[in-house]
């Protein structure tokens, strides 16, 4: 079981504990649990413990502690383990998917979605534990010419225990993805669950114990708000913690990545985006119009790879555009926000929007429901405008009309971000010719910017983040190459009569 009895919790609710060394940790007290809260019911649907400082540090020790015998295994036992574990996965979906639905508000689609391609990740990464491997660089001369003789070796081996940060949205693609590349390249973790979802967060770290992941690999906590910062401070300064794993709004990213500088510690981030879609003149003009849709509303616009700015070119502007709002116009609703406050702040951009002389194509600043606002594109946006380069978070996106190429490069590129982009053109010759001069990590031709591959590499660059995820090169972020070299008996020979 997840979830807990607490006979203190408020209205009898079960809790969701502490997860520390293959058990859950003892309530301290009632002051201890925060609510979880649905968005849409607007009532609580369970509790969590919300973590101390010397709590979430006993979670590193017990990381800390399985790591001497975890960094040991074959990377096929890893590997059988991460496949079991995908089973086990797929086999509890139903559970995972209802509980990321009471917890983020997300439409039963989104979360089927999770479910399918988080379980992908998880044997992508799998599969790729099988390229984990040295080198046998040559040896060079000694300084006096002479060959030098010995043996040098670089292998690769886990960091050691990471401190995995994932986020509400994507709640189930996104942890999976960080837990498994920590797995497979040796390493323990301890996941800090989002205080939106912990049961989702949960839930998913017990599929891994179920496979077979021994006692103390895996430890999950999390922490009220307001109790954060100092929680991810006692972490991140804890001796054994050797990398993190964030992924989230670039304004925390900061934070944390403060953090991690002050204890020089590295730091895996994947950060927010303002997804440009570009629609070069000879792209399909239908089609791209649903794509530029549909990746600006999916789970109410609640992803760093939604499609946030649509670039036309001047020559098919007038043709495009009446497409693209009737595209949008058909979506009755893009689902609800995670939360009341998030939907306040997706309404209030476009407020700020409209009062700087912003118009509406389509929608505008409406609620559907107090959780839900109306599908909406936004034209002739001003250079002070909120929208202009801050991150929705809702079912919107802007339009702008672009002179040439090089001018929708240019719009594309003017923004802090770097992660997802699109460009829509008939001509692979043309697109790529665009393509690589986009400042984004991941750039999809003819489809939404809303797109991810797991077999493929993904990193922000710009203010959307660094390093990368994904199969091997996420697995390799959370390894380390060491060098051992073993010397010949004459190796100092260059030293004699000095």
């Amino acid at each position: 079981m997840v979830l807990v009895a607490y006979s203190e919790a408020p209205e009898n609710l079960p809790v969701v504990p502490l997860w520390i060394s293959g058990s859950a940790f003892p309530i301290d007290s009632p002051t201890s649990l925060f609510p979880v809260v649905s968005s849409v019911k607007d009532t609580p649907i369970h509790h969590a413990v919300s973590v101390s400082p010397s709590s979430a540090v006993l979670a590193a020790d017990a990381a800390a502690t399985a790591f001497r015998t975890w960094r040991r295994t074959a990377p096929s036992h890893r590997r059988s383990l991460l496949l079991k574990a995908a089973d086990v996965l797929e086999r509890r979906g139903k559970e995972i998917m209802e509980a990321q639905i009471a917890e983020t508000s997300c439409p039963p689609q989104f979360a089927g979605f999770n479910i399918k391609a988080g379980v992908e990740y998880v044997r992508e990464i799998a599969a790729a534990s099988s390229e984990l491997r040295g080198t046998v660089p040559q040896r060079a001369a000694d300084p006096s010419g002479n060959e030098s003789g010995g043996l040098t070796i670089v292998v690769r081996e886990p960091v050691g225990v990471v401190l995995v940060i994932p986020p509400w949205n994507g709640a189930v693609i996104l942890p999976l993805r960080a837990i498994s590349m920590a797995l497979a390249a040796g390493c323990t973790v301890v996941v800090k669950a989002s205080e939106l979802c912990p049961l989702t967060h949960h839930t998913l770290v017990s599929c891994f114990e179920e496979a077979g992941i021994p006692a103390g690999v895996l430890n999950v906590i999390q922490a009220r708000r307001e109790d954060a910062a100092p929680v991810v401070e006692a972490l991140v300064s804890h001796k054994a913690i050797r990398k993190v794993d964030f992924i989230g709004s670039a304004a925390v990213g900061s934070k944390i990545g403060q953090v991690c500088a002050k204890y020089l510690k590295p730091i895996l981030m994947e950060l927010g985006g303002k997804g440009p879609a570009v629609v070069l003149e000879d792209a399909d003009l239908a089609k791209t119009a649903g794509l530029c849709a549909m990746g600006a509303i999916v789970d109410h616009g609640q992803l760093c790879f939604s499609t946030e700015r649509i670039i036309v070119h001047k020559a098919i502007y007038s043709q495009f555009v009446p497409l693209l709002t009737a595209a949008m116009s058909k979506i009755p609703s893009a689902g609800n926000a995670v939360t009341r406050q998030s939907a306040i702040h997706a309404h209030d951009v476009l407020v700020d929007a409209q009062s700087k002389g912003a118009e509406f194509l389509v929608g505008g600043p409406e609620y559907l429901t107090e959780t839900s606002l109306k599908p909406t594109l936004v034209t002739k946006i001003s250079r002070d405008a909120r929208i202009r380069d801050e991150e929705t978070f809702g079912p919107s996106a802007s339009v702008y009309m672009a002179e040439d190429d090089d001018d929708a490069i240019a719009l594309a590129n003017d923004s802090a971000y770097g992660l997802n982009a699109a460009v829509h053109s008939q001509s692979w010759e043309h697109a790529f010719n665009v393509a690589s001069q986009l400042e984004y990590g991941q750039v999809h031709v003819n489809d939404m910017t809303s797109t991810d591959s797991p077999g493929c590499p993904i990193r922000g660059v710009k203010g959307s983040g660094w390093g990368q995820s994904n199969s091997i090169w996420g697995i390799h972020e959370f390894s380390i190459e060491k060098s051992i070299a073993f010397h010949s008996s004459g190796g100092l020979s260059f030293l004699a009569g000095h």
